[in-house]
C-alpha cells in the first residue's frame, strides 16, 4: 500500500506539470474553449499514470523485496527521488524544446542536429531556471515522502509482501497499457480530440520520450545541398490542378481489405467491373505500402510509407501533419470513419479522431452480435448495410470513411452465404467474392437516398494479399490495387492513363472541393495535376522506388540507384543500368529530413 500511494502521490506534480506546459504555451492555447483544455486535462491522466508506472519499474521491482532495513530503504528513496527528478527535469525542459520541435521531447531529437552537443552547454545557461524548478520539485517530493510515506511497522510477514507486490506488478501493468482495452494506448491516443495542440498537452514528455525510444531514427539525408533544393526539384515537377467544378460534394471513401487488382482481372469482382465501366478507373494505381496500418497515413494525409515503421507507431507520430479530414471539417464537413473491428484494432481510432474525424464507429458501436464473424468484427455485409443508413443520417456535406474486413484471414463468410462465390484458386478468393456482393448490395441500399447525385464515392483497397500470377507477382505489381471514383451525380474526365497512388487521394479530394492552397505533403498531387502521376514505395524495408510511366526507378541502402522498363500488361521488368536521375532523391530528402525536422506541413 506504502508504494502505491506513493505512485499515485506522483498525480499531483504531472497535474502541475502540465499546468505549467499550458500557461508557457498560453498563447497557443488561448484560442481553445474552456472544455476542450479541461478534456485535455482529464485525458491527461491516463498518460500520466503510464508515465509514473514506466519510469519507476526500478522502485516497483525493489518493493519485491521483503527488507525494512533503514540502509535499504533509504537507497531506495533516494532512487525513487532520483528517478522521478528525471522526469520533472525532462519535462520542463521540454516547456522550451517544444517551442522548437513543435511536438514533446523524443529520442529523435539528438538526429536533428550534428553539432547538438556542443550546443547542450549553452542551452542549459540560458535556459538555467527550468532545471531550477525541477529541483525543487523533486525536493519537495522527497521531504513530503520521508514525512508521511514511511514504514510505520517493521513486523509484516513475506508472503504478504509477495503478494502485495505482485498484486503491484499487475496493476503497474495495467497502469502502462492505459487499461484493460485491447491495445494498449500509444501516443496517437493521445490526438483523440482532433487538434494537434490539445494532443500534445494531453501528453507527458517522459510518457512520449520512452514511448518512442524503442523506435528507430532515421538518418539525415544530403543528396541535396539543402532541404530547400529538394523541395524546388519537386515543385518544378508539378503542374497546375484542372478539375473544373469545384464544389462541397459529399465523399465516401471506402477501403476494401486486401483486394489486388488481380482479382478483379480474373473475374472474382462483378460488380466492381461493372462500377469501372461508369467511374474513372485508374488502372495503374499503387498503394503506399502493404500493411492495413500503413493505409491511413497515405490516404488521408498524403503520407506515403517510407520508413521502416508505420508512421503511426514510429518516432514522428507526434509530429504535425495537415490532413485532408483536418480541412474538410474547417469548410463545415462532418466526418464519420466506419470499421467493423474491434475498438483499438491497430490504433484506427486513436489515428482518425486525431486528424479530422467527429466519430468513429467499430464492431462495439453495431447493434446486435449475431452478425460477428467469429474473429475480426461484423460480416461486411451486414456492416455495409449499417454504414449506408449511418451516412444517411450525417448531416451535409459529410465525410464517410469505410473499411471493410471479411476478406481478411481467415476469411470467413456467412454461412448462408457459402458456396455461393468462386472458391477460385486461392483462399481468399471466395471471400473477396463475398465483399465485392456486399459492397453492391450497399449500392442498391443508397443509391436512391436524396445524397447519392451529391456524392463523389473513391474506391480502393488498403493493399495486396495472396497473387499467383506473373502479372503481378513482382516489384510493381504487388502494390497494384483498385482506383475508382465515382459520381453518379458529377462530370469526370471519361479516362486518365497516369500512375497514381494513395497519398494523391486526398490532393485530389480537397482539389474536388475547392481548397487550392493548403500544406499537405508534396509526397502526393491531385489526379488531375497537369504533370505526369508517379508512385513511390518502400519495397521490404530495403529499396526505395519510384514507378513513372513505364519506368521504375530504384534506390538501395547503399546508394546504389538503377532504373528499370516496366511492362503494365505482363509485369515483366528489364534492367536499364544505372541511374543518375535525382527525383527519387529529391523525394527521399524532402520525407525524410521533414519527418525529423517535423516540418512537412508548414
Amino acid at each position: 500500500m506504502r508504494l502505491l500511494k506513493r505512485l499515485l502521490f506522483l498525480l499531483i506534480p504531472y497535474s502541475l506539470l502540465r499546468i505549467g506546459f499550458y500557461f508557457y504555451h498560453h498563447d497557443i492555447y488561448r484560442h481553445f474553449e474552456l472544455f476542450e483544455i479541461l478534456a485535455s486535462f482529464l485525458i491527461g491522466i491516463r498518460f500520466d499514470i503510464a508515465a509514473i508506472c514506466l519510469i519507476n519499474i526500478p522502485i516497483i521491482l525493489l518493493s519485491l523485496i521483503p527488507s525494512t532495513k533503514p540502509s535499504f530503504l533509504k537507497f531506495e528513496r533516494l532512487l525513487f527521488t532520483f528517478i522521478n527528478t528525471c522526469g520533472f527535469i525532462v519535462s520542463i525542459d521540454d516547456y522550451e524544446l517544444f517551442l522548437f520541435m513543435g511536438k514533446r521531447l523524443s529520442y529523435d531529437f539528438f538526429a536533428i542536429t550534428d553539432d547538438i552537443l556542443v550546443q547542450l552547454p549553452q542551452v542549459f545557461l540560458y535556459y538555467w531556471y527550468l532545471p531550477i524548478i525541477a529541483l525543487v520539485m523533486s525536493a519537495g517530493v522527497y521531504l513530503f515522502d520521508k514525512k508521511y510515506f514511511r514504514i510505520q511497522s517493521l513486523g509484516f510477514k513475506t508472503i504478504n509482501a509477495w503478494v502485495g507486490g505482485i498484486l503491484l506488478l499487475g496493476l503497474s501493468f495495467v497502469g502502462i497499457r492505459g487499461g484493460l482495452q485491447h491495445k494498449s494506448i500509444n501516443v496517437q491516443a493521445a490526438f483523440v480530440q482532433g487538434k494537434n495542440e490539445l494532443g500534445h498537452l494531453v501528453l507527458n514528455t517522459p510518457y512520449h520520450f520512452l514511448r518512442t525510444l524503442k523506435n528507430k531514427k532515421m538518418e539525415r539525408l544530403t543528396f541535396f545541398k539543402s532541404d530547400e533544393e529538394a523541395r524546388n526539384v519537386l515543385l518544378n515537377d508539378r503542374g497546375h490542378n484542372f478539375y473544373p467544378d469545384s464544389a462541397k460534394i459529399n465523399i465516401v471513401l471506402v477501403i476494401l481489405e486486401s483486394f489486388s487488382l488481380e482479382y478483379s482481372e480474373q473475374g472474382h469482382t462483378p460488380f466492381l467491373n461493372e462500377l469501372k465501366e461508369k467511374s474513372l478507373f485508374f488502372e495503374k494505381h499503387l498503394a503506399n505500402g502493404r500493411r492495413s496500418i500503413e493505409v491511413l497515413p497515405s490516404l488521408l494525409c498524403g503520407l506515403p510509407s517510407m520508413i521502416e515503421e508505420p508512421i503511426s507507431k514510429s518516432i514522428y507520430q507526434g509530429n504535425r501533419f495537415n490532413c485532408m479530414p483536418e480541412y474538410l471539417k474547417g469548410l463545415g464537413y462532418t466526418n464519420y470513419f466506419f470499421h467493423a473491428g474491434s475498438r483499438g484494432t491497430m490504433g484506427f481510432e486513436s489515428y482518425t479522431l486525431s486528424k479530422g474525424f467527429d466519430r468513429y464507429f467499430s464492431k462495439e458501436d453495431y447493434p446486435g452480435k449475431g452478425d460477428y464473424d467469429g474473429t475480426w468484427g461484423i460480416y461486411d455485409g451486414p456492416y455495409l448495410q449499417y454504414v449506408g443508413k449511418k451516412i444517411g443520417e450525417m448531416t451535409e456535406p459529410f465525410l464517410a470513411g469505410v473499411f471493410t474486413l471479411s476478406s481478411h484471414q481467415p476469411y470467413s463468410i456467412p454461412e448462408n452465404l457459402k458456396d455461393r462465390f468462386s472458391k477460385g484458386t486461392l483462399e481468399i478468393h471466395e471471400s473477396i467474392g463475398y465483399t465485392d456482393f456486399a459492397l453492391r448490395e450497399f449500392f442498391e441500399l443508397v443509391q436512391n437516398e436524396p445524397w447519392f447525385d451529391r456524392t463523389l464515392f473513391i474506391i480502393t483497397s488498403d493493399h495486396t494479399q495472396k497473387l499467383e500470377s506473373k502479372k503481378f507477382q513482382n516489384l510493381v505489381g504487388q502494390y497494384r490495387v483498385p482506383l475508382l471514383l465515382y459520381a453518379p451525380g458529377l462530370k469526370l474526365p471519361a479516362h486518365l492513363d497516369r500512375v497514381t497512388q494513395h497519398s494523391d487521394i486526398p490532393h485530389t479530394i480537397l482539389d474536388m472541393v475547392g481548397i487550392k492552397h493548403h500544406d499537405l505533403p508534396l509526397t502526393g498531387r491531385s489526379l488531375f495535376d497537369e504533370s505526369k502521376g508517379l508512385a513511390l514505395n518502400f519495397a521490404g524495408g530495403t529499396t526505395y522506388f519510384m514507378v513513372r510511366d513505364e519506368s521504375v526507378v530504384s534506390l538501395n541502402k547503399e546508394g546504389q540507384q538503377r532504373i528499370f522498363q516496366y511492362d503494365w500488361k505482363s509485369g515483366d521488368m528489364t534492367s536499364g543500368g544505372n541511374s543518375d536521375e535525382t527525383l527519387l532523391k529529391a523525394y527521399l530528402q524532402y520525407f525524410i529530413n521533414g519527418l525529423i525536422n517535423n516540418n512537412l506541413s508548414r
